[in-house]
């Protein structure tokens, strides 16, 4: 289906990998992050990338003994992960590209890898605005799991249109076409308000 070598797909595929042990060998425990995205476990202090989490929202951390992952507990992304160590006092830090985004990243590829206009509007957003494209594809990758591809398309082939290709754009196109309900699932409420009122222009804009 995606007319690429399989070879070649294993080998970036394989980028993505990490050891894993059986489930019954797993500990998960679910914590809290302060205003700066720090996490606390078992003695050490961890810099996550909590992106559009809300403050009430928890990050569950899974320990196989030799690889912390951090996960969001309401969409299951991975969001970082970190080697054990049985050191404490000790604070570690987000790499610069983390691993929240690159699989954010390769997943909204994938997700659209059969539609060329959909690969255009990551290229554009990528180009348009560089400092908050990752964020922008945590935030798609959370739409992919509310929307149908048929809407997502829709909203896609309108940002282009228009030449506003960022997912805030996106997603409000996408409540003003397809209602409003949906967005309330996943979004924060002052996220939620602004994205709303933006649907509202875009409304006027369009139906005048």
């Amino acid at each position: 289906m995606t007319r690429k070598v399989p070879r070649e797909m294993f080998i970036e595929e394989q980028k993505q990998l990490f050891h894993v042990k059986p489930y019954s060998e797993v500990s998960s425990t679910v914590v809290s992050f302060d205003s700066n995205g720090v996490v606390s476990y078992k003695g050490n202090r961890y810099q996550i990338d909590v992106g559009v989490m809300d403050a009430h929202q928890r990050i569950r951390i899974e320990d196989d003994g030799e690889i912390l992952l951090f996960y969001d507990t309401d969409t299951n992304e991975l969001l970082a992960k970190y080697p054990v160590t049985e050191d404490t006092g000790q604070i570690f830090k987000a790499e610069e590209k983390n691993n929240r985004n690159r699989v954010s990243h390769a997943l909204i590829k994938q997700y659209f890898a059969e539609h060329e206009i959909a690969q255009e509007f990551i290229r554009r957003m990528e180009q348009e605005q560089p400092k908050y494209f990752n964020s922008h594809c945590i935030r798609l990758n959370r739409m992919t799991k509310f929307y149908s591809m048929e809407q997502m398309l829709d909203g896609i082939r309108y940002c282009i249109e228009t030449e506003r290709c960022n997912a805030y754009e996106l997603l409000a196109y996408i409540m003003y076409k397809h209602g409003e309900q949906i967005a309330k699932k996943f979004l924060p409420n002052q996220q939620y308000f602004n994205h709303l009122t933006r649907s509202k222009e875009i409304r006027r804009e369009i139906d005048g």
